[in-house]
């Protein structure tokens, strides 16, 4: 999972700049944190430059500094919050290593949604933040980034499969587990955590029941 960490916000593709010294980098740091508290009180609609720098308390040229448009700006919370929630994964399996694929899996799914309740914005932002157009290539990148990521992480277990179609299925229970995390905190603000459970144990039933096809 660290590889995917390599697909920064402040790659330069999304970034009019590129922090370097440390005020910068908490300048932005606090812009996309900013972007994050206004998505959850108004949705991605609320998100304007003028906006984020009012509540930011910055002119608005430091936003655009950074960000040229709102698009980017976007972009750059979306790459932000799954950063973030990187971060906490590796956090957790630093502390509580996986013995098995399965358990890693869960690990991920807990990781999300602690993601949910402790970072500004990521409810949302877990899924996407612009509507399809353009820029859909863009989602696209990062959905296959992430992805394989994951089906590194889970090749690091001896019992885990391989090869394009555990690929596919892996993608599928990744899509699987987001949409029922969604019911789950549609029902809790906290997560139902009978919900929460099955968003991890349908998914595994499911790749589970592809390894059984395959003996």
């Amino acid at each position: 999972m660290t590889d995917f960490l390599s697909i920064e916000y402040q790659d330069a593709s999304l970034l009019r700049n590129s922090p370097q010294q440390s005020r910068s980098k908490q300048s932005l740091e606090t812009i996309l944190r900013t972007c994050g508290e206004i998505i959850d009180e108004s949705g991605h609609a609320g998100v304007t430059t003028a906006e984020v720098a009012k509540r930011a308390d910055m002119a608005i040229g430091t936003v655009y500094r950074f960000f040229p448009d709102r698009i980017a700006l976007l972009l750059g919370v979306y790459d932000f919050m799954i950063s973030r929630y990187i971060e906490i994964a590796l956090e957790t399996f630093a502390e509580k290593p996986a013995e098995t694929w399965q358990e890693a899996f869960t690990t991920l799914v807990e990781s999300t949604c602690t993601a949910r309740r402790t970072i500004p914005g990521y409810k949302a932002t877990h899924y996407r933040i612009l509507p399809d157009g353009p820029n859909e290539y863009k989602y696209q990148e990062r959905t296959r980034a992430y992805i394989d990521a994951v089906v590194s992480l889970l090749s690091q277990y001896d019992d885990a499969p391989s090869g394009p179609e555990w690929h596919k299925r892996v993608a599928v229970a990744i899509e699987l587990s987001r949409t029922m995390q969604r019911i789950a905190f549609d029902a809790d603000p906290e997560g139902d955590p009978t919900l929460i459970a099955e968003a991890a144990s349908v998914p595994l039933t499911y790749l589970n029941t592809f390894i059984d096809g395959r003996d």
